[in-house]
């Protein structure tokens, strides 16, 4: 009876558990050749890992139960000590998945890596969309249309999306996981991302790894839309018609611009360690500047429409940790406010 109530309990736990594996499983439900191959990987890898793990499961219950106490015609060899046939098939194997799974590996880190072109994929011309990682939000650039936007992404169905990728504060993850894998954002640096849209639709973007109190504030949505959308999409921006789309729009995003997004949001321990560290008389305005202004509320920056860009915007940035060491030591004395919490 004991053992009858221990097995609904645990049955009914187990049960209980996978409910929390149900959803969108967006990593299996790939909507491009990029994110596709990276799942297909991945499944590769569990199903030959799993030739060891369901016969090592299957072995342990049938091991436990051919010699129970109970029974009594189970074989007996107090002086068995060594099988050829067994020591090849539990070195073999893994020996063999091993070198299965390395080859993939490798292949797989060429065939998908972040900086290939999709040329094999398409013949049209990439996008190219510049992107700036900022406290908390995402800044996107379009340097051919010259419009710019914050928390949100459109580009063509069918169409190879050129990312060029920096960071204007600490290191951060960009990542939209229907369309392509995981690329960091590093200041100073730029690094580089192919993806492609099989259909239209809309996928999740967000920062993926621990970037500062409000990086879970970090997500945008990803429009993959037909080309006269897209084009329709870029006129109205131009125009000014952002508010068409659900989205604030502004007239021109400069460097000054850029660095008033950037610098309006901070938490209050921000703030503090902004005051307490202030030396320069610039430093303390800008400290009491942000003083005033308050600390910034915990939700997500609003979509935002730019009708025209600064030309080199995203130059300037990464120019800006690279020509003196300020810029450097600024953003990590942001990145250890921001890490430490309010």
């Amino acid at each position: 009876m004991r053992q009858t109530i221990l097995a609904v309990l645990s049955l009914s736990t187990i049960s209980a558990l996978l409910t929390g594996c149900g959803g969108d499983l967006v990593l299996l439900n790939s909507k491009g050749p990029v994110a596709h191959g990276l799942s297909g990987l991945m499944m590769t890898a569990i199903y030959l890992m799993l030739l060891v793990v369901i016969p090592s499961i299957i072995m342990a219950l049938w091991f436990g139960w051919k010699y129970r106490a109970s029974n009594k015609d189970a074989d007996y060899k107090p002086t068995w000590a060594h099988s050829t046939a067994i020591e090849i098939a539990v070195w073999g194997i893994p020996i063999i998945i091993i070198a299965i799974l390395a080859y993939i590996a490798w292949w797989g880190s060429h065939q998908y890596d972040p900086y290939r072109p999709l040329d094999a994929e398409s013949t049209k011309k990439p996008v190219d969309i510049q992107v700036i990682a900022e406290p908390y939000k995402w800044v996107f650039v379009y340097p051919e249309q010259q419009i710019a936007t914050i928390n949100e992404l459109r580009f063509p169905e069918q169409t190879p999306v050129h990312f060029h990728i920096t960071s204007d504060f600490t290191m951060n993850s960009f990542f939209m996981p229907q369309l392509a894998g995981q690329i960091y954002a590093m200041a100073g640096m730029q690094t580089h991302l192919h993806v492609l849209a099989n259909e239209t639709g809309v996928y999740r973007g967000f920062s993926s790894n621990y970037s500062g109190y409000g990086f879970s504030q970090m997500h945008f949505k990803a429009h993959s839309v037909s080309q006269a959308d897209f084009d329709k999409w870029v006129a109205d921006v131009k125009a000014g018609n952002g508010s068409q789309y659900a989205a604030v729009q502004k007239q021109t995003l400069d460097f000054a611009g850029l660095q008033a997004v950037r610098d309006g949001e901070r938490s209050q321990h921000q703030i503090e360690g902004m005051l307490a560290d202030a030396k320069t008389p610039e430093q303390k305005a800008a400290a009491e500047a942000a003083e005033k202004q308050g600390a910034y509320p915990h939700h997500p920056h609003p979509v935002t429409y730019y009708a025209s860009v600064e030309p080199q915007l995203f130059k300037k940035v990464i120019a800006k940790y690279m020509s003196n060491y300020h810029g450097a030591e600024q953003a990590h004395a942001d990145a250890s406010h921001a890490t430490a919490g309010e």
